[in-house]
């Protein structure tokens, strides 16, 4: 009667055995397919990295963020292109544009420099008296044209926190420029600085809304 109940219970032992291994292989089984899930890539997270937009707070440009470059002339400017290339993509300095193409400055206002421009924009020239433009961009009048754009040209690279009230500015042409401050406004022989500091490959580039020209001229 003890061997019975002593082979019943190592039977039941047994079983219970077998049945627990039944189930650890049913676990382990279960265990796999989540650990191939695991090792996937996510692709819905890829799908929304791809999806987020570059000027989200936190994924602007660069590593820390960045702010964006400001417009020259209704495009805004990139510190990788020279100052030619900058005007020549502004919407609203095609005027100087075709100025320095007739005037042959192209080669010289993309050397090295570095040269800060005061760039009169388009509405500027128009307020030139009625065929004075057009008359400057005659072949015969070149070397007028070439005088009128060096009075915008100062050597060396100028920020806005450079150009202060009584600062007096030298232009490649020989004439002196006088920089005052009125109301906040930078103003530059009267005409005001409407952009600035468009940080070029080699200047920089600030907008006016008056085309300067040399006193000989007046």
């Amino acid at each position: 009667m003890k061997k019975m109940k002593i082979h019943a219970l190592v039977s039941a032992i047994m079983c219970s055995a077998i049945l627990m291994g039944c189930g650890g292989a049913d676990d382990s089984r279960n265990e796999n397919p989540m650990q191939e899930e695991r090792s996937r890539p996510n692709l819905g997270a890829e799908t929304e990295a791809k999806r987020t937009e570059p000027n989200t707070p936190g994924k602007q440009a660069g590593e820390g963020g960045g702010i964006a470059n400001p417009e020259i002339g209704g495009k805004e400017v990139l510190p990788s292109q020279t100052i030619v290339e900058n005007i020549y993509v502004a919407p609203r300095l095609s005027n100087l544009e075709s100025a320095i193409k007739q005037a042959e400055l192209v080669r010289t206002l993309n050397a090295t420099g570095p040269y800060t421009i005061l760039a009169p924009d388009d509405a500027a020239f128009d307020a030139l008296p009625e065929g004075v433009l057009e008359d400057l961009m005659k072949n015969e009048n070149k070397q007028d044209l070439i005088a009128i754009l060096n009075n915008h040209v100062i050597a060396g690279k100028l920020t806005s926190q450079n150009l202060q009230d009584g600062t007096m500015l030298k232009t490649v042409g020989g004439e002196q420029l006088t920089v005052t401050k009125r109301n906040n406004k930078i103003m530059v022989n009267g005409a005001e600085v409407i952009e600035m500091d468009g940080e070029s490959k080699n200047g920089t580039i600030h907008v006016i809304n008056k085309v300067l020209v040399p006193s000989k001229k007046e």
